[in-house]
Parts: C-alpha cells; sequence; structure tokens
C-alpha cells in the first residue's frame, strides 16, 4: 500500500529493486553459463544456471506480492505499451546513440532485439484482441435483454496546473526545508519519551524496593541519587553512540550508492527508470525524468539514495543534541520518585507519594506522547501508567523478598 501521499513505501521500493536485482542477476548467470561452455567448462555452467533458476524463484516471489501481477488483460495492455514504447522508441535511440559512440557491436544487439519487440508486440497485441472479444461476448450474453439506465460519462479532465508566482515559488522552498529540520526535531522526541519513562519506572523501582528492604530515608536518597546520576551518563552516552554510529551506517550506504553510480552508471539509470515506472509513469516519462536528473550527477546521486534507500544526503541528526535530550529527560524523570523521601519518614507514606508522583508523571508524559503522535491522550497516558504500576510493584516485591531470601 502507498502512503498517504500517494508515495510507495520503503517495502514497495525494496521489492521492485530486490525484483530488478533477481532479474539482472538471472541474465548475467545465464551469460557466465555460455561462455563458461565455450571455454569447455561445463562444471561451471551448470552452477551458473542452477543459481539462476533460483534467482528466477526469487524474482517470481517478490512480483507475487508487489502488486505488479494483475488480471490478464492488464497484463496484456501493460505488455503491449511496454513492447510499442520499445521497439518504437527505446530501441531505434539506443541504435542511434550506440552508432554515435562508435559501438557497432551493441548497435547490432539493439537491432536484433527491436525486431524481436515487433514479433513480441504483434503477438501479445492480437492475444489482447482476442481476449477483449472474448470477454464482450461473454458480457453481451451475460447482460441480454439488460435495460440501459443512463448514458455513460467520460472522465473529467483534470484541471490545468496552476501557476505559481516566483515570491510563492520562494516560500514554498522555504516551508519545505523548515518542514525538514521540524520532522528532524520531532523525532527528537523518542529521547525524550524514552530518557524520561527510563528515569521514572528504573528510579521508582530502586527507591521503592530499598525503602522497603532497609526502612531508611537517608540510604534511599543516596542509593536514588547515585542511580539517577550514573543512568544519566549511560543513557546520554548510549544516545550519542547509537546516533553516530546511525548516521556512520547511513553514509556507509551513500557511499556505497555512489561508488555503485561511479562504477556502473547505465545499470544505476535502468533502475531510476524503474522505480519511476513503479511510480506511475510511462516508460517514456520515466525515462525522460531519470535522463534529466542524470544530467547532474549531485541531483542523481541524491535521487538514488533517497528513492532507493529511502535515506537523506542532508544531515538532519546531532547525536550531541539527541545525547543532551536522553540525559536530561532522564535525570529530572528520575528525580519526581526521589524527592518525597527527602520530606516523608514514614514508610508506607514516603513510598505512597513517591509511587503517586511517579505514576502522575508516567501519565503526564503518556499524554505529551498521545498529542505529539496524535493517539488517544487517554489510552497514551494509561499505557505508560500501566508500565510504572508494574514497576512499582516490581520493586516492592524485590525489596521485600530480597532481604527474606538471604536472611536478613
Amino acid at each position: 500500500m502507498p502512503t498517504p501521499d500517494g508515495k510507495p513505501t520503503r517495502t514497495e521500493t525494496n521489492l521492485y529493486s530486490a525484483i530488478i536485482g533477481e532479474g539482472l542477476a538471472h541474465m548475467r548467470y545465464h551469460a557466465f553459463a555460455f561462455k563458461a561452455l565455450t571455454e569447455r567448462h561445463p562444471e561451471v555452467a551448470q552452477i551458473f544456471l542452477e543459481v539462476a533458476g533460483a534467482e528466477t524463484i526469487h524474482a517470481l516471489s517478490h512480483l507475487g506480492v508487489s502488486g505488479e501481477v494483475k488480471s490478464t488483460e492488464e497484463n496484456l495492455r501493460s505488455v503491449v505499451e511496454g513492447e510499442a514504447y520499445e521497439f518504437e522508441t527505446m530501441y531505434p535511440n539506443m541504435v542511434r546513440e550506440a552508432e554515435a559512440e562508435g559501438r557497432a557491436d551493441a548497435a547490432a544487439s539493439f537491432r536484433m532485439a527491436m525486431e524481436r519487440e515487433r514479433y513480441h508486440l504483434t503477438l501479445f497485441s492480437k492475444a489482447l484482441e482476442e481476449l477483449q472479444a472474448k470477454q464482450r461476448g461473454q458480457g453481451a450474453a451475460a447482460t441480454a435483454g439488460a435495460t440501459p439506465v443512463g448514458p455513460t460519462l467520460a472522465p473529467a479532465a483534470p484541471p490545468p496546473p496552476a501557476t505559481r508566482s516566483p515570491d510563492q515559488l520562494a516560500s514554498a522552498a522555504s516551508e519545505v526545508e523548515r518542514e525538514r529540520w521540524r520532522v528532524a526535531a520531532l523525532r527528537r522526541v523518542r529521547e525524550l519519551v524514552f530518557g524520561a519513562q527510563d528515569g521514572l519506572l528504573s528510579t521508582v523501582a530502586l527507591v521503592t524496593s530499598v525503602m522497603a528492604a532497609l526502612n531508611n530515608t537517608t540510604t534511599v536518597i543516596i542509593a536514588g541519587l547515585a542511580a539517577a546520576l550514573a543512568g544519566m551518563v549511560s543513557m546520554a552516552t548510549g544516545s550519542f553512540l547509537a546516533s553516530r554510529t546511525e548516521r556512520e551506517v547511513e553514509l556507509a550506504e551513500i557511499e556505497k550508492e555512489a561508488r555503485e553510480l561511479q562504477e556502473n552508471p547505465a545499470e544505476e539509470m535502468a533502475e531510476l527508470i524503474a522505480i519511476y515506472q513503479r511510480e506511475g509513469m510511462s516508460p517514456a516519462e520515466a525515462r525522460s525524468l531519470a535522463e534529466r536528473i542524470a544530467s547532474d550527477k549531485d541531483l542523481w546521486l541524491k535521487t538514488l539514495v533517497e528513492k532507493e534507500l529511502g535515506l537523506s544526503v542532508v544531515v538532519t541528526a546531532s547525536p550531541s543534541k539527541d545525547a543532551l535530550v536522553m540525559g536530561a529527560s532522564f535525570i529530572v524523570a528520575a528525580l519526581i520518585p526521589i524527592v518525597p523521601y527527602f520530606f516523608i519518614q514514614q514508610k508506607w507514606s514516603a513510598i505512597g507519594v513517591s509511587a503517586g508522583a511517579s505514576l502522575v508523571g508516567l501519565f503526564g508524559l503518556g499524554l505529551l506522547k498521545g498529542r505529539l503522535v496524535g493517539r488517544s491522550l487517554w489510552r497514551s497516558g494509561l499505557e505508560i501508567v500501566g508500565f510504572g504500576v508494574a514497576a512499582a510493584g516490581l520493586g516492592y516485591a524485590l525489596g521485600e523478598g530480597i532481604p527474606r531470601v538471604i536472611g536478613r
């Protein structure tokens, strides 16, 4: 299913990339097998052909779940369009370009394929006509005697694109840039929620267990503050390293894509054309747009990175900001269950107030998360409170149970 804005999801793009990869591997392995046979290595050729069969199975599996295989009539229409484009436009252009570049061998290969495409187009077109005639006959038999209820209306033509003034275009570009950084900042909500939730849950469990076991507020305060500070350092460091590692992995993938573009631009062009066709463009439109993009090497790489890998070449992540948000949210939240022990000495009162304050903090955190992600506020708040109740109960059980187990 596409995303709400009509763009393909990462999984759909990955499926199409996998189909292209498996198809290319199938053809390569057959070519390698024939080469091995000409060099009198039949045992190697057999391996290539066996693996080529496996690649075909993989590609068919991907096609089956990608939605590319439709009804027979739709499949024939799609194939007729594709064969017509290849025979009338694609291969003639390829022949001219190969001849202009002095590649007579490639031009001959293109011509041979072009002639076969003419035959394929004839076969598919005839099959489509016969199928439509067959369906019309079946439809007429099924609806014989039916009275038409009204005229068939042609679909309305799409409205012409609205023009935009230079000021409007500049404002739109500025808005796009602001949105990019706004979404990047929203991703930092993960660090805020994770840090605050962990600070509350881990600390309330700790102070509850220590108070239940020792009934000494001084010890509870010292243990709670020590755990809070240690947790702040640990969480901030972990967030920094995780965020930086994630970006390093993304940069490595971008560099790999840049190498592939440098080493095999023809294959990358074919992949870009396939991606645009997958998004609903005709073969001619996809090729035209891909060629315009490929005229700018940086734009070509950026487009492949975004559409094929689902990544961005623009760095919006900030490991240091992630670490700061994580550490600050952890320490602030961790202080909530500790503060009551500064003022309350009685065991059950201190535990109750500490646990209650923690649950209120967790509920507030759930409300914040629900508001940001557009979920039900009460459901989001109660969801996190449930974890808090479980943590406090576990902490009390540990505080009561461990001393008895060890005999103290």
